[in-house]
């Protein structure tokens, strides 16, 4: 509680903060601001994985309601987004329930990137503005601590399904 009270202070600000801006939606729900102490990453082969989970509005701890994984090419200040091979950030943005849930791919933004090292207590900083597909808007950045073990059971176990077809897309008709 007196974290929540001294927020301005360092170590006491969320990890994350983003601001959700949904056109499409009604009421409270085109403009959400979500905050997480849940966010980690984990080095890849070409990219640095990144999860963020978001509880829902107003926590900062909890069982996540909103999950956004992006993979960052290693060694990029300010990766270009899109649908490329390696050498682009791709990712997803999920509601895990609610009217709503769903997942949308990232399909466009800027995004900005600190933090280069791949020792197990580094920190990767983000800064981004994203649109995914069905366009949704994710303003904000995040503090993510390394965990290889969560973004492994992330990737493998709790979404691999949605992970694959982030890196292998289905064939377009």
């Amino acid at each position: 509680m007196l974290c929540a009270a001294l927020a301005s202070l360092p170590g006491c600000a969320p990890q994350a903060r983003l601001t959700l801006k949904q056109p499409q939606l009604p009421g409270w729900q085109q403009e959400m601001r979500l905050a997480s102490d849940q966010v980690y990453w984990a080095p890849g082969k070409d990219s640095d994985h990144v999860l963020a989970e978001f509880p829902l509005p107003g926590a900062t701890t909890g069982r996540p309601c909103y999950l956004l994984y992006l993979r960052l090419p290693t060694d990029q200040d300010r990766p270009a987004v899109g649908a490329g091979d390696n050498g682009f950030v791709r990712g997803f943005f999920i509601q895990t329930r609610g009217e709503f849930a769903g997942k949308a791919e990232v399909k466009t933004g800027e995004v900005h990137v600190r933090g280069r090292s791949r020792h197990r207590a580094a920190t990767r900083k983000v800064r981004f503005d994203l649109r995914c597909e069905d366009g949704c808007l994710l303003i904000g950045e995040l503090t993510a601590t390394r965990n290889d073990w969560l973004i492994q059971r992330f990737e493998t176990q709790r979404r691999p399904a949605d992970v694959e077809e982030l890196i292998h897309p289905p064939p377009e008709p």
